[in-house]
């Protein structure tokens, strides 16, 4: 553990701690602490043990960081040894901890054989508390949660289609309806407009039977926003188009996974700068979130489940090929008709790969350029037929 942890920059903790929060608890562990620290509350809570690190496994391959899950996997491959000693976070931070320290104690009762050594360097006479792997199995929780999100709801979910260019929605309904998800599609919305059926959306109460959620969107905009038709106003911003569906306003989703799949038409700063069509305030456009309704106990993050993808590329691209869908969503929908037995993550590595070599290959406003942002706890298969 004392060998991951020095592998593991800041960001890497911090992404970490998130995703074990439904496990440890809502500000169990703060964003401050190290990588020990929250392998310490893992233990305490039986989630870390010799025989039990696929969670950690797990977490470390949601962060991206495959090289450290490839340390554990060779642990486990090795662990069959009798010579195969593993070292507990108790055991790794031993070295820098006082005698006088006030969670010294607590510490020294929990360790096992290794701890006994660094007792006896610090010259305390006490006996060895000695768990067997066997033994401490009878303390492991007795349900795993899925690897895999439930997918079986018929339909699996709405999906929801906002088409402000009017070329992609087509293509998008049609491989989503194949998924198995009852879609809703609008064409050429004003932003007053996205806003009113986004909060529609977000409070349909048929979200408590089904599986999952699904937003296309696709629309002129800026770097933080979407300007849908008309271009009469400031735009839609995208971080509260998420946090319309987060946990705490929208509890009938809360545990299923929502993804997101924005195709964005950059409109260049100037551009907006000079268009007498911009109003700098824009129409009076709601800013109160809508009302949270009362969830049941729940220990699922509220941000947690999301699948955010998000393509920008020049608008002048409409002016080359007004009537053909984007790469982006042309790409997207070959991979979910054709691949949809791999999971989601996989598919959108490949989605990237294609986008990279296209634009390997043309001028500047003729690329792609995608980005993804994700807290899914699980792996994500669409069911196929």
């Amino acid at each position: 553990m004392a060998e991951i942890g020095e592998d593991l920059d800041k960001s890497d903790v911090s992404s970490l701690i998130f995703l074990m929060k439904d496990y440890t608890g809502r500000g169990k562990i703060s964003k401050e602490k190290s990588f020990l620290d929250l392998v310490v509350e893992l233990e305490k809570l039986n989630l870390v043990a010799p025989d039990q690190l696929d969670l950690l496994e797990k977490c470390l391959k949601n962060i991206h960081r495959i090289d450290l899950k490839t340390k554990i996997q060779k642990y486990k491959q090795s662990a069959q040894r009798p010579e195969t000693s593993y070292k507990n976070a108790l055991e790794a931070s031993l070295t820098n901890v006082s005698p006088k320290e006030p969670s010294y104690n607590f510490r020294l009762q929990n360790g096992r054989s290794k701890e006994q050594r660094s007792v006896e360097q610090l010259g305390t006479q006490r006996e060895p508390v000695k768990t067997s792997i066997q033994e401490s199995r009878a303390f492991l929780p007795q349900h795993i949660p899925e690897e895999r999100y439930r997918m079986q709801s018929k339909p699996l979910g709405v999906c929801l289609i906002i088409d402000c260019i009017g070329n992609n929605a087509e293509v998008l309904q049609d491989t989503f309806a194949s998924l198995g998800y009852q879609v809703r599609r609008f064409l050429c919305l004003t932003v007053k407009e996205i806003d009113q059926v986004l909060n529609q959306v977000v409070h349909m109460p048929q979200h408590r039977d089904y599986d999952s959620f699904v937003c296309v969107l696709v629309s002129r905009g800026g770097s933080q926003s979407v300007f849908g038709v008309g271009q009469t106003d400031s735009g839609f911003p995208l971080h509260r188009i998420r946090r319309l569906f987060m946990g705490d306003l929208c509890p009938s989703l809360v545990g299923k996974p929502k993804l997101f799949f924005i195709q964005n038409y950059m409109v260049p700063e100037a551009q907006l700068e000079d268009s007498s069509l911009l109003e700098v305030d824009g129409p009076a456009m709601s800013n109160v979130e809508p009302e949270a309704q009362k969830p049941g106990p729940s220990m699922v993050h509220p941000e947690a489940d999301f699948f955010w993808s998000l393509c920008t590329t020049d608008v002048s691209l409409l002016k080359w090929s007004s009537s053909s869908p984007s790469l982006y969503v042309q790409c997207l929908s070959q991979k979910l008709k054709e691949e949809r037995k791999r999971p989601l993550l996989d598919l959108h590595t490949e989605l990237n790969d294609n986008m990279y070599n296209w634009n390997s290959r043309v001028s500047a406003k003729e690329k792609y350029h995608v980005s993804l942002q994700h807290t899914l706890r699980k792996q994500l298969i669409f069911p196929y037929k």
